[in-house]
């Protein structure tokens, strides 16, 4: 069974449920499909801000990422602050270039560490052209193509098509039609999974 599993290298919950899910689905014989979407589009706009955090929340939210990191494996550093601003759509659209030639993982891991691990700017076109090679594809061809308005339109039509599936956030999976949102609700999706078998 294909499941999909929405992701943005922006986020780091979907960058730790990357870590987990194709093992974590894995005996029940779920193929993980990778599906780059430009998260700061999915969002809701009327969705607003979360209140500002009080003391007590602030400090159970940096302990539980870091509970979370340990148990999916995820090596974490969230202080780098400057970069969360910072678009990750050329990497995306990297990624949807690797994917076509079948190296999708091959990117996929790397650009996550990258920017979550190692505190990389995946805005830079250095940094994800690295990326590419390290994906063992022609760095100039990839990094072109990446950069094009093919790859660009492909990406907001990616996003749009999960828009209209009901995505707001990432990580996102489905189960059939049931869609599950969050690197916390695996455990949901595998029931679910497991009633559809």
């Amino acid at each position: 069974m294909q499941m999909p599993f929405y992701f943005d290298y922006a986020c780091p919950w979907a960058y730790m449920g990357s870590c987990r899910v194709e093992a974590y689905f894995a005996d029940l014989g779920a193929q993980v499909d990778f599906r780059p979407i430009h998260l700061a589009t999915a969002r809701e706009a009327a969705a607003g801000q979360a209140p500002t955090p009080g003391e007590r929340k602030s400090r159970w939210f940096a302990a539980d990422i870091q509970a979370w990191s340990e148990l999916t494996g995820a090596d974490l550093d969230t202080s780098p602050r400057h970069l969360i601003q910072r678009s990750t759509r050329l990497a995306l659209q990297a990624a949807l270039v690797a994917k076509d030639a079948g190296r999708l993982r091959e990117f996929h891991y790397p650009a996550y560490r990258a920017r979550w691990a190692e505190a990389r700017d995946l805005s830079e076109r250095e940094v994800v052209r690295g990326l590419l090679v390290g994906a063992g594809l022609d760095a100039d061809a990839a990094i072109a193509r990446a950069e094009s308005p093919e790859f660009a339109a492909r990406l907001d039509r990616e996003t749009q098509e999960a828009i209209a599936r009901g995505v707001f956030g990432v990580p996102t999976v489905f189960v059939g039609d049931q869609m599950f949102w969050g690197n916390d609700r695996f455990e949901l999706a595998r029931f679910f999974l497991e009633k559809s078998r």
